[in-house]
């Protein structure tokens, strides 16, 4: 996370009024400092100087012409406030608490900032320092977080694919765009998905997915507690779809930062056995898992390929790894 201190709020700023009365009531003359936390998006901290309570603001541009995303965007206070609804609001498995909102301004979401260390923290400690057990104690509160909201949300009917099956296509004709992806691959890609959506072990029970499970989205205050942030793509899909997510980010951030591809693999397998031993039959909870996670794995991985950031190198390396994965797994 890169922080940028922007000084202070100013009283004529109309966020001001927002805050000091939905958030700070009964402070007089609040002072807010100000700190931008996110480069690419329009997230900031503002930390109150008397009672050092700090909530986060989340926005959207009221100029953007792209209706699904300033939709999406306004979507995560409601999100927020039924998972809190459904239990998510106390210890060890909760969301962060939403406190205001006031799209006039572009303000979609204002919500407690929760300190503590995120999931990436741990990948690197893992990679650099050599604190595997720290990530494995991870791994596994955040399996447990993924299980009770998948399991309190659980439909008895089939999760429909086609929806995943236009946004893997949307993702593998950007990285065509990109130059990341060669033409002359595109439609070996398209043709894998089809091979995997047409399977039948790919129809899972629907469930509410957090959508976003990536390692920044998920953060640790103590050593049970599991907080998760950034629900604004929370939808209804297959449980596989967040847990292929996970997958897919730990193999990412093990090779971007060994260069070893399989150097993740004893922490996917630890993650995976986690989640499906708290299933009643785990064993054959993990075999039906197991047999759907390549494919959201390799969508992962392909995900993350689009940012532009990355190395281009490694962005083509990333997407031959989704190719090995969905060929792999058809075999399992």
């Amino acid at each position: 996370m890169s922080i940028a201190y922007l000084g202070t709020l100013s009283p004529a700023d109309p966020l001001y009024d927002v805050l000091s009365c939905a958030v700070y009531p009964g402070t007089r003359a609040p002072v807010f400092h100000v700190e931008r936390l996110c480069q690419r998006r329009l997230v900031y901290r503002y930390t109150e100087e008397e009672t050092q309570k700090a909530v986060v603001g989340k926005f959207f541009r009221r100029d953007d012409p792209d209706e699904g995303r300033v939709a999406r965007k306004k979507s995560e206070f409601r999100n927020l406030i039924r998972l809190r609804y459904l239990g998510f609001n106390t210890r060890p498995h909760s969301v962060v608490n939403p406190v205001s909102r006031d799209w006039r301004i572009g303000l979609a979401v204002a919500e407690d900032y929760v300190p503590g260390p995120d999931l990436d923290h741990y990948l690197r400690a893992a990679v650099w320092g050599g604190r595997e057990e720290a990530l494995r104690r991870v791994l596994a509160n955040l399996a447990s977080f993924l299980y009770a909201l998948h399991s309190r949300t659980a439909q008895r009917t089939a999760a429909g694919v086609d929806d995943v099956g236009r946004y893997y296509a949307r993702i593998v004709l950007t990285l065509e765009r990109q130059t990341v992806l060669p033409r002359d691959r595109v439609a070996d890609y398209l043709a894998l998905k089809d091979t995997w959506l047409e399977r039948p072990c790919m129809s899972g029970e629907p469930v509410t997915v957090h959508g976003d499970a990536t390692p920044t989205n998920f953060l640790f205050p103590n050593a049970r507690d599991v907080v998760a942030i950034d629900l604004e793509r929370m939808k209804s899909a297959d449980r596989v779809f967040d847990i292929g997510m996970v997958c897919g980010e730990l193999k990412h951030a093990f090779l971007w930062r060994t260069g070893h591809r399989h150097s993740s693999e004893p922490f996917i397998g630890h993650f995976l056995d986690q989640y499906a031993s708290h299933f009643p039959s785990p064993r054959a909870a993990l075999e039906r898992i197991t047999r759907r996670v390549p494919f959201y794995m390799a969508l992962t991985e392909l995900r993350i390929a689009r940012n532009d950031w990355l190395d281009w190198e490694y962005r083509h390396r990333l997407a031959v790894e989704a190719h090995a994965c969905l060929t792999q797994g058809l075999r399992l």
